[in-house]
């Protein structure tokens, strides 16, 4: 087959194709059961309609948005945290016999890039500011205590906080004097 001919004979296939997409129609008709039926194929055996479908104007698609994680043109301090909780141990927990114990924390979004967790054990900050979002407390004295988080950015501004109380119970043995 010469070059010509191929051509010729893939513009036909090609002009057929398009003839029978362009000429495609829809018809809407109801069936015994009473529900409505779309379809290419006009039935024989029932009435139906040919259905007018309207031109769709194709547009583009606008920009895709990045995460806001992953966006290096958003300012760090710009996050806004919805939740800033301690999940462990709850509010108003009680801590029997324990020398020592973890404070767990719970933020959303996640901790952004810059910014870092502060724990501060009645009103006194524990440690250094961390990503970690769990502290191991020693050697809490025994009685009530408050525990608060802070979420805070890197000139140390406190964008979220959040407090609990917890009470340090430990039993204190003394035998009895020998009689």
């Amino acid at each position: 087959m010469t070059t010509k001919k191929a051509i010729t004979h893939s513009l036909a296939i090609l002009l057929l194709i398009l003839a029978n997409t362009t000429l495609a129609a829809i018809y809407k008709t109801v069936d015994k059961d009473g529900n409505t039926v779309f379809t290419d194929i006009r039935p024989k055996d029932l009435p139906s309609e040919e259905v007018e479908l309207r031109h769709i104007n194709p547009t583009r698609p606008g920009p895709i948005s990045r995460d806001w994680r992953h966006s290096s043109d958003l300012k760090k301090n710009d996050i806004t945290y919805e939740l800033v909780e301690i999940t462990e141990p709850a509010n108003d927990a009680t801590i029997r016999n324990q020398t020592s114990f973890t404070v767990s924390i719970k933020t959303r979004p996640r901790i952004a890039r810059g910014h870092r967790i502060q724990l501060l054990l009645d009103g006194k900050i524990v440690g250094k500011p961390q990503r970690n979002l769990n502290f191991s407390l020693q050697n809490v004295d025994r009685g009530t205590h408050t525990l608060t988080v802070e979420v805070i950015n890197n000139d140390q501004k406190v964008l979220k906080s959040s407090s609990s109380t917890v009470h340090i119970h430990r039993t204190i043995f003394k035998p009895e004097a020998p009689k």
